[in-house]
């Protein structure tokens, strides 16, 4: 499995535009693995995990192809996941060449909520889950359950509860390409991942080759989403289950300013518990 990343930042990037606090100053003087765009995955050349509005800018600064991405999984659709402006740029109208067949997968909440906002902000009446629709984007569509395991291509993929949204039907993913199993938890708050993701994960006997695990905050108070504290106790907590073991690679992703460290300190810290910070462009092969 070859694992790249393409955005590692929380909802706003890093740094944030107009901040002037120490972690945002030293970044824009640092430049490299400080500057943070927001948070998407890409499995293989061909699978991505969530179209947000930097996907472009990625693919031109880390050398993707994008004409090559064939299956898409959608956490859910917060601005800082999804942008409409890029799928719609799949239509005929754009001059758009040489599109090939892409698969969505979301919850059904989620391709609705993505409807809503395309059509609000960048062309109207889109929905997605008309044939109509799905045939002027070259779009599969596809609703997906939480716990429902399906195949996406040469992957075999389940969808896992998040309490991130859930009108929105959030979701957490894990990925089985054959010969490695990668968990995606970003958005993810302690109670929820302990309680019913990991519970399913260590119910079915799944050990994870790799985790990506959301580490919005630092060293500060956090309800929503995972800080320094609870993302150690959560792999801490799959150790105990036998979900992880001392070979799985763990990354911290979905990073903010919010008492976070620089990327090289943050990097020397993780290391002392067992896991380590992601960063744009980091790519492996595990």
């Amino acid at each position: 499995m070859k694992i790249k990343f393409l955005g590692t930042s929380a909802a706003y990037s890093n740094p944030l535009p107009f901040c002037n606090c120490i972690l945002c100053a030293k970044a824009r003087k640092s430049g490299g693995k400080d500057l943070r765009k927001r948070a998407s995955l890409l499995i293989n050349e061909n699978l991505l995990i969530d179209m947000n509005e930097d996907l472009a800018s990625a693919s031109y600064m880390h050398n993707v192809d994008t004409t090559k991405i064939r299956h898409w999984l959608q956490t859910h659709s917060h601005f800082d996941h999804f942008s409409p402006g890029h799928l719609i740029t799949r239509m005929d109208e754009f001059a758009t060449q040489n599109i090939q067949p892409l698969s969505l997968y979301a919850s059904s909440k989620c391709i609705q909520r993505m409807s809503e906002k395309a059509g609000k902000t960048a062309w109207d009446g889109v929905n997605l889950f008309a044939p109509e629709w799905q045939s002027r984007l070259s779009l599969n569509v596809t609703g997906v359950n939480h716990g429902e395991e399906f195949k996406c291509g040469r992957y075999l993929v389940t969808a896992l509860y998040s309490a991130h949204d859930v009108n929105d039907g959030s979701y957490l993913w894990l990925v089985n390409d054959n010969s490695r199993r990668l968990f995606y938890g970003i958005d993810a708050d302690e109670k929820s991942l302990r309680e019913d993701t990991l519970k399913y994960l260590s119910d079915n006997g799944i050990s994870l080759d790799v985790v990506v695990l959301d580490h919005t905050y630092g060293q500060v108070k956090a309800n929503d989403h995972l800080n320094t504290d609870s993302f150690i106790a959560a792999i801490q907590e799959m150790k105990k289950r036998h979900i992880i073991n001392d070979g799985t690679k763990i990354f911290a992703s979905h990073i903010s300013h919010e008492g976070t460290l620089p990327h090289d300190e943050f990097a020397a810290f993780s290391k002392q518990h067992g896991y380590d910070i992601a960063f744009d462009g980091l790519e492996l092969e595990v």
